[in-house]
């Protein structure tokens, strides 16, 4: 089961504070929590999918602690190509992340839909997380747009855990 609740309450919250009346620069700082917030999501969502398949199906005398200390804990980053279908192509490998994508992306295209999704939070969220607000500020999603590529991202990470589950 992928946790929702409180990246949508914190989504909610931060709407909240920036469509309530006040200064440029608490708007724009509240788009940046929302952007970064949304992002860190996605990533311990990953982690988490990830964590949970391998320990249903990895054996007891395998070294599942190394696979986590390895792979899944020094991944920072959600783009797909590079680092989501690379933790998974190590974990079921490329025979079975290929199966998993065909089925995932028969479903209303939802791997084509993640990936559009996460490239255009990649740069938005790299901005946000490696400069501060200054006299010039860089353009942010809005807490409402977080919400809304929340609603999406979550809709593809739920198919994909869930043909993990069937497999």
């Amino acid at each position: 089961m992928i946790a929702k609740f409180y990246i949508e309450k914190s989504l909610k919250d931060l709407d909240k504070l920036y469509s309530a009346p006040g200064s440029q620069r608490k708007s724009t700082m509240y788009c940046k929590m929302a952007t970064l917030e949304l992002c860190g999501w996605i990533e311990d969502t990953v982690d988490d999918i990830v964590l949970r398949h391998a320990k249903r199906k990895l054996k007891q005398n395998t070294n599942y602690r190394n696979y986590k200390r390895d792979f899944v804990k020094k991944t920072s980053g959600f783009v797909y190509d590079y680092h989501i279908r690379g933790l998974l192509m190590r974990l079921i490998g490329l025979i079975e992340l290929e199966k998993m994508e065909k089925v995932v992306e028969n479903d209303s295209a939802k791997i084509t839909v993640l990936k559009a999704q996460l490239d255009n939070l990649v740069a938005v969220r790299n901005t946000a997380a490696h400069t501060h607000i200054k006299s010039v500020t860089p353009l942010y999603f809005s807490p409402s747009a977080c919400e809304g590529y929340f609603t999406r991202i979550y809709d593809c990470l739920k198919a994909i855990d869930n043909e993990l589950r069937g497999s």
